[in-house]
């Protein structure tokens, strides 16, 4: 049984590591494309770009919160919290960008 949760400890881990991975690139794309868009898209980028750092925040807290400072229960909450706020996220910027012709199924 310990082997299995060191076995979803080092998964969840290597997941949380590659999702921060993703979300700093993501963030450093958004800060350094600097594109005119006019007064509804500069507040939806800013919103995202809001969502970002504080998805990158929760990242943050979850890795110091995992050195044996939580219940494995607790971690797993935190994990599908992270993962609930991302699923909704990505939902939200794909309706986003149907409208500039963006094909998800592509």
């Amino acid at each position: 049984m310990e082997e299995t949760i060191s076995m979803l400890s080092k998964s969840l881990g290597s997941f949380c590591n590659h999702l921060q991975t993703s979300v700093d690139a993501l963030k450093q794309s958004i800060d350094r494309r600097p594109i005119p868009l006019d007064s509804a898209s500069s507040t939806f980028i800013q919103s995202l770009n809001r969502r970002v750092s504080s998805c990158s925040n929760d990242l943050n807290m979850l890795d110091s919160m995992s050195f044996g400072t939580v219940s494995f229960e607790e971690l797993l909450g935190h994990c599908n919290e992270v993962f609930k706020m991302n699923q909704n996220a990505l939902i939200e910027l794909e309706d986003r960008l149907r409208s500039f012709g963006y094909d998800p199924g592509n």
